[in-house]
């Protein structure tokens, strides 16, 4: 009789979860969620994927049957897209432009949310909202003022008219990321810095700075993405041909294409996407990572 009481007592009654249930009765669920990602990815894909195919056609090829595939992949459209216009160059251009775009806004971004986060200021709350509420503004409303600023200050068709303008065109959602992650570091890093005699400076270059990579990188790949591809602005602002950027100068040569066919416009397109699909595949863990807020250390 005592057996049988020891055994009652050991023995161990196991009550399902609700939210195990759930979870076990909806296994379909991600599953249908994996497809519909690879059906979106896809998607996105699929626009590149056919402006290369494209791109090593011919035009007879393109005109008679515009969703087809190379029957015969040349390089000839790419020699062209080179020799009627000076990709190079308008390469270089946005590459200089991109650069200092991408410098300026990760340093100014920084140090803005870095003073916006963790040196609380009178009027700091005002300060946050104020880069907030320019998000909503459409960028054709900005236009004409930064046109009529530029051509005051004298840097029209100059490529520092340009960088200017990107550059404060990034800050508003680059603040608002880097204080993001700020505010994820634990306030007694800082304290401990400051217990060994650390200035504000050394504090913010030497342990804030580090852990917020992940930020740091998506805000240059989208300072990168946006200054790489802006075509409104740079058609009003630059009017010398040597000093065009990519999206002019494809536009330029879309214009020309009764000259060279439509084959060279699509490579050009190739050449000026390939750099931004490669920047973002390098930084692609840190943007993610950033996006859901993994990036940064949690207390």
């Amino acid at each position: 009789m005592s057996t049988q009481l020891r055994e009652q007592e050991t023995r161990v009654i196991v009550v399902p979860n609700p939210r195990q249930r759930r979870r076990q009765g909806n296994g379909r669920a991600p599953r249908v969620a994996t497809v519909l990602a690879w059906a979106y990815a896809a998607l996105c894909t699929y626009p590149l994927l056919w402006l290369t195919l494209q791109s090593f056609r011919t035009d007879a090829e393109i005109l008679g049957k515009p969703w087809g595939l190379p029957l015969r992949p040349t390089f000839d459209a790419y020699a062209a897209a080179f020799e009627t216009t000076p990709l190079p160059q308008y390469f270089l251009n946005s590459l200089l432009v991109t650069v200092a775009v991408m410098l300026l806004v990760v340093a100014c971004c920084a140090g803005a949310g870095y003073a916006l986060s963790k040196l609380r200021f009178p009027g700091s709350d005002f300060v946050l909202l104020a880069f907030i509420g320019v998000l909503v503004l459409p960028a054709p409303i900005l236009l004409l003022p930064v046109f009529l600023i530029s051509s005051d200050l004298g840097i029209i068709n100059t490529h520092i008219g340009l960088i200017g303008p990107y550059a404060a065109g990034g800050l508003p959602l680059g603040i608002f990321l880097m204080k993001t992650h700020f505010d994820a570091i634990p306030a007694s890093y800082a304290e401990a810095a400051e217990i060994d005699r650390a200035s504000s400076w050394q504090i913010f270059r030497m342990i804030m700075l580090p852990l917020i990579g992940p930020a740091a990188a998506t805000v240059a790949v989208l300072a990168f993405m946006s200054s790489w591809n802006e075509y409104i602005y740079a058609l009003v602002s630059i009017r010398s041909a040597e000093l065009f950027t990519l999206p002019i100068g494809i536009a330029d040569l879309s214009a020309k294409r009764f000259l060279s066919g439509y084959a060279p416009v699509f490579a050009a397109m190739v050449v000026t996407a390939v750099p931004v699909y490669i920047m973002f595949i390098a930084a692609q863990r840190s943007f993610i990572r950033s996006l859901t807020m993994g990036g940064a250390v949690k207390g």
